[in-house]
């Protein structure tokens, strides 16, 4: 058997053991990782709403200051009712101050829409919030579950881990190994039950019988890379 050959096939059978330990950690650090992510995306939900909180509180404040100036304006052009001298005068006025009412109206209008949308920012971040904290307290747990399998598996993954580095580092075929690094679950497999150990095909008798004799061969159906393995079978 060529050696890369055998150093190749090492190298799956680490990872395959790589594999079972993660598998035997119940997929904890995936479900971790998802949960890390989850949070961070409420946090940046949370970071939009509150950008979004400004802009409308700032929108409010303008608005306020301009009901001030509505109001006062009106106040003196309700004072100025007193001394019209006639009709013509009466009625102008009168335009003056409904229009002032219109546009008050409108602006209060506004600040009404704005303070409800405040209300549901507000309520939103707070049901965020919970979900954040919820979240954070089942990563902990989850933390804690996984310290506690770790030490389990922590001698024989870093050891494992170790080979192997030493293994990858043995192989002087790059294209392989960029391959390798890229997804080894889809480059190699080792045959099982007469199949192939990726996409389960029945290979043919020689094929077959290359693997049984140390040989790396190609699956007919998927263009994985097969071996034998005695165990496996």
């Amino acid at each position: 058997m060529n050696l890369d050959v055998k150093k190749i096939i090492n190298l799956h059978k680490i990872d395959t053991r790589l594999q079972e330990i993660h598998d035997e950690k119940g997929g904890l650090p995936d479900i971790i990782n998802n949960q890390i992510e989850k949070v961070d995306e409420l946090k940046n939900k949370i970071h939009d709403s509150e950008e979004e909180i400004k802009l409308l509180n700032k929108d409010k404040s303008a608005c306020t200051l301009s009901i001030e100036d509505f109001n006062s304006n009106l106040d003196k052009h309700n004072k100025m009712m007193d001394k019209v001298k006639n009709n013509k005068e009466y009625d102008a006025l009168l335009l003056e101050i409904d229009h002032l009412k219109k546009e008050n109206n409108e602006l209060q209008s506004k600040v009404d829409n704005i303070n409800s949308s405040l209300d549901n920012l507000s309520t939103s971040n707070e049901e965020v919030n919970k979900e954040i904290d919820l979240l954070s307290e089942k990563i902990n747990q989850n933390e804690s579950e996984l310290k506690e399998k770790s030490v389990e598996f922590s001698i024989e993954e870093k050891l494992l881990e170790k080979d192997k580095k030493k293994v990858m580092s043995e192989i002087g075929d790059s294209l392989f190994l960029d391959k390798y690094k890229e997804d080894n679950e889809s480059l190699v497999a080792a045959v099982y039950n007469g199949s192939c150990g990726s996409c389960f095909n029945s290979l043919p008798a020689q094929s077959l019988q290359d693997t049984k004799n140390g040989k790396l061969i190609t699956c007919p159906s998927c263009s994985i890379y097969l071996y034998f393995d005695k165990d496996s079978q």
